[in-house]
């Protein structure tokens, strides 16, 4: 299908059912000096998070599409867009845990930010523990390094307990990504097995706006869990300084 097409035209081909993009292009009214390819998925990506935190678009959906959205991109564009190789100096690599810095993104003229992105960094043999949010939706793709993945559905919230349901359990690389939120995969555990490594994460609060808060994260203790019937796991709530305890260094 695209034999002799530039990579351009082919992210466009990609992306060509959406007129905000087309319209920005036609007229060069992205800013930031980056390439027409970065222009086009840095649009796309404003115009999804807007409409999942405007309730256009459900989590899922918001999952399933931005997952494809950056699939598409190369990764040395994305590198170049966040500024990863001016940033990745000042990352922290704890003994125990993961760091986190705000990563720049492509502006894009007219259209409000709706969503916030980080990089994640870390030492081989740390991690970011087993944790699920509420009111929230976030992407994450791996820069550099590898990692153990592993995502969960959430089946039932009890007062001291999550029941889950074990869902991804794979060997992440670079390029590889993966998303959550309260509909999909929403517990998720990364541990880097080669390091340093680094994420770049894509997040968006406050989707429900009427529920008092922006988000809210729920740690879990999941190599500690009763196995129930189906594969299920009843995974008890633990605070943050306990989930580094436990999960922050293997």
């Amino acid at each position: 299908m695209f034999h002799g097409s530039t990579r351009r035209e082919v992210l466009l081909w990609a992306l060509g059912s959406h007129a905000l993009v087309r319209t920005l292009l036609a007229q060069e009214a992205l800013a930031g000096p980056v390439r027409k390819e970065v222009q086009t998925w840095a649009a796309r990506t404003y115009q999804l998070c807007a409409d999942v935190r405007g309730r256009k678009l459900e989590p899922r959906e918001w999952q399933r599409q931005v997952e494809e959205l950056f699939a598409r991109v190369p990764l040395p564009d994305l590198l170049r867009a966040i500024d990863f190789d001016t940033l990745r100096p000042g990352i922290s690599l704890p003994d125990d845990r993961a760091d986190a810095v705000s990563a720049p993104f492509p502006p894009v003229e007219g259209m409000p930010r709706r969503f916030g992105t980080k990089i994640f960094g870390m030492q081989q043999g740390r991690a970011i523990v087993p944790h699920g949010h509420q009111n929230m939706a976030s992407m994450h793709l791996v820069l550099a390094g590898e990692f153990h993945l592993r995502h969960f559905e959430r089946v039932e919230d009890q007062s001291e307990h999550l029941v889950l349901r074990p869902g991804i359990d794979r060997v992440s690389k670079p390029g590889d990504l993966s998303s959550i939120s309260d509909q999909r995969d929403n517990v998720h555990w990364l541990v880097a097995t080669r390091g340093p490594a680094y994420t770049f994460d894509l997040i968006v609060v406050g989707l429900v706006p009427d529920r008092g808060f922006d988000w809210k994260m729920d740690h879990v203790d999941i190599d500690g869990a009763e196995r129930l019937k189906d594969g299920l796991l009843r995974a008890r709530r633990i605070d943050f300084d306990e989930a580094i305890r436990r999960y922050g260094k293997s």
